[in-house]
């Protein structure tokens, strides 16, 4: 049983564990992501298929990269005899897993978010049905994914603005206060918080935040 820490793992591991379950022929399933902020970032059934994740992340060959690369859905019958990725494939047949079929997740403009990967214990262990299956199932991911990601970006892209213009407003202040206390102009003000950052090696906002908190501090206890 995988663990979620995040709604994107939620969803990750709702969609592996359906495949797992859904395909009549799957042994276990994975999710790998690719997307530019998302790469390397993958969930799986079970240990052992989290293993052949991090391996084709380590050595950049396996299904996944293959089907990246070509965009299509990558299938192997029998990884006792697979010749593409010798290390993966004895890998694979070493836990147990002799077949796989691999769906690439592409958005609407082509880029790619993502794989599929569905895994049987025997040799050409997926018929019709059961690949039909797996690259419906990927289908429905890849939206899903890709507007869980959307969503998500848009959060972290949401605080670092208003991050920034908390660290813009402190650096306002800042200035305002060594113009007060220096008869100087802003520039001048400016380029002192500036100095004392690169003489303390700490950054411009933590500076300004520093002087703003002391001064603040200075009015409250004078009489």
């Amino acid at each position: 049983m995988v663990v979620a820490t995040s709604s994107l793992d939620e969803l990750l591991v709702g969609i592996a564990e359906l495949t797992a379950g859904a395909v009549p022929a799957a042994v276990s399933a994975s999710v790998a992501l690719t997307a530019p902020a998302w790469s390397g970032y993958a969930i799986a059934v079970d240990e052992r298929a989290a293993r052949l994740e991090a391996l084709q992340r380590r050595g950049g060959a396996g299904p996944g990269p293959d089907a990246l690369r070509s965009a299509r859905v990558i299938e192997a019958g029998d990884l006792r005899t697979e010749r593409r990725w010798p290390a993966f494939a004895r890998a694979a047949a070493g836990a147990g897993v002799l077949a796989l079929r691999t769906v690439p997740m592409f958005v609407r403009d082509g880029r790619p978010i993502g794989v599929l990967t569905v895994y049987g214990a025997t040799p050409a262990a997926f018929d019709t049905s059961d690949r039909s299956l797996a690259d419906r199932i990927a289908g429905f991911a890849t939206v899903a994914v890709a507007g869980t990601m959307r969503n998500y970006d848009d959060t972290v892209l949401s605080a670092r603005l208003r991050q920034a213009l908390v660290s813009r407003s402190g650096i306002d202040q800042a200035i305002g206060i060594v113009m007060a206390r220096e008869t100087c102009s802003p520039e001048t003000a400016l380029a002192v918080l500036r100095a004392t950052a690169r003489t303390r090696g700490t950054t411009l906002p933590d500076v300004a935040a520093d002087l703003v908190a002391r001064t603040d501090a200075q009015a409250l206890i004078r009489p």
